[in-house]
């Protein structure tokens, strides 16, 4: 378990569970039903085991600051405060820790007992990234044109710097990007088929340049694997550094892929046309990187840089891979 302040909610239990209650809640699943949901999912991990206190603390501060306390929970939450021998162990903490944990847990107590909110009469909607669904098929063929401006300063990092050079002789040209695979997934982990996600697996030929290609060209062209860095040096079990820095990229829909939550443009995306033999013969993947996660619409931008930056990745660069 991870804990990383004295705050009831500051756990990876209670983030997990408060995750799942917003996302059934603003599918509009009622406070009850919810409840009932997360119980069966959740409370055989943790009923009876020494983290059953952050399991009843967390969910009972959630449904108290929405107006939907539970007595069931909010009995449970006021036995968990009332046990020494869970204080107890905050020790291990320190002093400090300790009298900082004990406050919390009386504060809590104390609104328990006291103060009631006034129930929400509508739970807002999970974030809009939960819901995303590409808007691409398997087989779509994607004119990429970078429209993000380049940062015109310089920087402290010989690495960022040559990567730079790269983004500004990017800058307004067009990629070719290829759906291969479609991935989707649950928008909870309780309620797999109340609603999903999905992000179009692309990947990139190896070509640029100011203008569309032809349909012949495209034809003509070979793919090439997505760069990206990680900060550390991975070695395989011989010792051996992993040099193949390869892997497939993962994208939402063009829309949101499109432009930065402030509302400014980082690229165009067009569909030219569709091959319906990508579903039935995929060309060789590469693995996703295992440490990528979508930040922002920019970084596809910052990638294609690093992937057309010329790197000695021995000296230069560390990178973790694998091939498929």
């Amino acid at each position: 378990m991870g804990t990383w302040s004295t705050r009831i909610f500051d756990n990876d239990i209670t983030m997990d569970i408060i995750g799942e209650y917003k996302i059934l809640l603003g599918y509009g699943i009622s406070p009850e039903e919810t409840y009932e949901k997360i119980y069966a999912y959740f409370a055989k991990d943790f009923i009876g085991k020494d983290n059953k206190d952050d399991f009843w603390l967390g969910i009972a501060l959630y449904q108290w600051k929405n107006g939907i306390l539970i007595d069931e929970v909010k009995e449970n939450a006021l036995r968990c405060i009332d046990d020494e021998q869970y204080l107890e162990r905050w020790k291990d903490s320190g002093e400090k820790v300790y009298q900082k944990r004990k406050k919390v847990l009386e504060e809590f107590k104390d609104k328990l007992l006291h103060e009631v909110n006034p129930r929400k009469k509508k739970f807002p909607k999970c974030p809009a990234y939960y819901r995303e669904k590409t808007d691409w098929e398997i087989g779509d063929l994607i004119a990429y044109k970078i429209t993000e401006k380049p940062y015109e300063g310089g920087y402290n990092n010989d690495i960022a710097n040559k990567v730079s050079i790269t983004e500004h002789k990017l800058f307004n040209k067009y990629f070719l990007l290829r759906v291969i695979d479609i991935e989707k997934r649950p928008v909870s982990q309780i309620c797999p088929d109340l609603d999903y996600t999905s992000e179009a697996r692309v990947m990139l030929y190896d070509w640029y340049g100011d203008k569309v290609p032809s349909p012949q060209l495209v034809k003509e062209l070979d793919f090439i694997p997505f760069v990206g860095g990680v900060e550390e040096e991975v070695l395989d079990e011989f010792g051996k550094f992993l040099e193949t820095p390869f892997y497939v990229q993962k994208l939402g829909s063009a829309v949101m892929l499109s432009k930065e939550p402030g509302g400014v443009a980082v690229c165009e995306t067009t569909v030219l046309d569709n091959d319906s033999k990508f579903i039935d013969a995929l060309p060789q993947l590469w693995l996703e990187h295992p440490f990528y996660y979508r930040r922002s619409p920019s970084q596809l931008n910052y990638i294609l840089a690093q992937t057309y930056t010329e790197f000695d990745y021995k000296k230069e660069f560390c990178f973790f891979t694998d091939r498929q």
